[in-house]
């Protein structure tokens, strides 16, 4: 591709914990028009202190809006996708919403995409043997990326992702707040298993991706060099051992309704003992 500089880029989702370290990665390889499409304005304000750059333009919206959507791409030339409603058991409950934003915003995007050089969606490994309606829509999103390459012959890729460690929202955020509010963390289930990537590896290997001039519509790209393994509990016993103390519990809830025990992404990732694991969150750029 022409060298990144001259790339009109945007990034939607650009406030949240992943957006934020894309555009951190993009600025650090020489991007200088970078976009970000966000709605929540107090997250907005924390990106503005987080990446500090006059080279961003951080614009209010939603990417259900698609007249706003046709007035920010016009003239862009690269999407980075990361904006989408992310929790598993609030898609359960409300999937006119998932609806509206993981199908109709990718959608109203990929409906004004027809000038651009490069489509880069982040999608999940909930989208491998979907079981629930986040990795449904997840799945859907991935089938429209590809249509909307047959339609205009470009690049649009889908890139699968395991779970952000430490992103906001995620276990270790929920535990956090926990231990602050009550000196307990909750977890579903133990043995459960979940692979993972933290966000400076994620957005390496998105953008590093996303820019390759020599890249293929029909493959969808995993981070696997980046990504581990972990069990619950053993994940539960290396946070408490930092941030707790000798009076914090740990306390077994349940599966909810749409979990797996086990996610489909990649075999032959070992599994990170609870020192390993606690080296992990102590390095994380919160």
């Amino acid at each position: 591709m022409t060298h990144i500089s001259k790339q009109h880029i945007v990034v939607t989702g650009g406030s949240g914990s992943l957006g934020r370290h894309l555009i951190r990665e993009l600025l650090r390889r020489g991007a200088k028009h970078i976009i970000s499409l966000s709605r929540d304005e107090g997250l907005i304000k924390e990106a503005k202190e987080w990446i500090k750059s006059s080279l961003v333009q951080f614009v209010i919206g939603d990417v259900s809006d698609p007249k706003q959507l046709s007035r920010i791409l016009k003239g862009a030339d690269i999407v980075f996708h990361a904006a989408a409603l992310k929790d598993v058991s609030n898609a359960e409950k409300y999937p006119r919403e998932i609806l509206k934003v993981n199908i109709g915003g990718i959608t109203n995007l990929l409906d004004h995409a027809e000038n651009l050089k490069r489509f880069i969606h982040v999608s999940s490994d909930k989208a491998i043997g979907v079981m629930n309606c986040y990795g449904a829509s997840k799945l859907l999103a991935e089938y429209l990326v590809s249509e909307t390459n047959d339609i205009y012959q470009g690049k649009f890729l889908n890139i699968r992702c395991p779970n952000f460690l430490g992103s906001r929202g995620s276990v270790l955020d929920i535990w956090r707040r926990q231990v602050i509010h009550r000196n307990k963390i909750e977890i579903t289930d133990p043995e459960m298993t979940r692979f993972f990537i933290t966000l400076p590896d994620a957005a390496k290997f998105i953008v590093e991706t996303g820019l390759k001039p020599n890249v293929s519509s029909e493959i969808t790209y995993y981070p696997l060099e980046y990504t581990k393994k972990f069990r619950l509990g053993d994940l539960g016993k290396a946070f408490v051992k930092i941030y707790g103390d000798n009076k914090t519990k740990i306390v077994t809830t349940g599966k909810r309704h749409g979990e797996k025990i086990h996610e489909d992404y990649v075999s032959n990732v070992a599994l990170l003992n609870v020192r390993e694991l606690e080296t992990i969150i102590r390095s994380l750029d919160y």
